[in-house]
């Protein structure tokens, strides 16, 4: 992947999610995403529910089933607590994906998420998501049926090599072009996003980026681009 493919599709994306809003609200909350992370015992199921399900899971068409309440998954989160914490930190563009701690964690947090009735592959790399941005990237199931994922934790760990090799080029490529910081400050400052409290990571570029190919089927970059008038 170039980054020219990885700054159209985030442009792309900036437009067709209205600014993508609802992640941005979400994000710039760090007080919340910090006590969601460290103390999730602290977090009431209402305002995780409002702010988690409601406002980012349940967004862009993905719908829960009856039932699937925040303090199911809330209560999983809580579960999790030590795994989350061993991965604070951890990045998707440098992580070793061949460590057994590591993948011990990530198969935890899997597998404990996929335990709540209904939850399926989109729902719970989004939750994965929310607890570290920089690692866990969304998957949605055309993007899994695309690469032949089928589902289950060791399929998207999987993923996450996938996403990691693309990132690692486009980073690559951003430093080729001697572009100032990183790739995903740049993309956060040009698109305004910082200007709002939120640095989006590298990780969910890389989510934009496949959403927009392998899930929509659209180009990257643009078949066609207008001309300065």
């Amino acid at each position: 992947m170039k980054f020219n493919d990885l700054a159209w599709a985030a442009l792309l994306h900036y437009y067709k999610s209205s600014g993508d809003r609802r992640y941005v609200k979400l994000f710039r909350d760090t007080a919340f995403i910090s006590k969601l992370r460290q103390t999730p015992w602290d977090v009431p199921y209402e305002e995780f529910e409002t702010k988690v399900l409601s406002g980012f899971v349940n967004s862009i068409g993905l719908r829960l089933p009856v039932g699937t309440r925040g303090g199911n998954i809330l209560a999983e989160i809580i579960k999790l607590r030590q795994c989350t914490s061993s991965l604070q930190g951890v990045r998707l563009l440098d992580c070793d994906l061949s460590n057994e701690d590591l993948l011990k964690n990530i198969r935890q947090i899997y597998n404990g998420l996929s335990s709540v009735d209904g939850f399926w592959v989109t729902g719970i790399s989004k939750i994965a998501h929310v607890l570290n941005d920089s690692l866990f990237v969304v998957l949605d199931l055309r993007t899994s049926k695309y690469f032949g994922l089928r589902g289950g934790a060791d399929d998207y760990i999987k993923w996450l090599g996938i996403a990691q090799q693309h990132a690692l080029e486009a980073t690559r490529d951003f430093y080729t072009l001697g572009l100032p910081g990183s790739p995903e400050a740049f993309l956060s400052e040009k698109l305004g996003h910082s200007n709002y409290g939120c640095e989006k990571s590298l990780a969910r570029f890389i989510d934009e980026y496949f959403w927009l190919t392998t899930s929509d089927n659209l180009s990257i970059p643009p078949t066609w681009m207008p001309p300065l008038l």
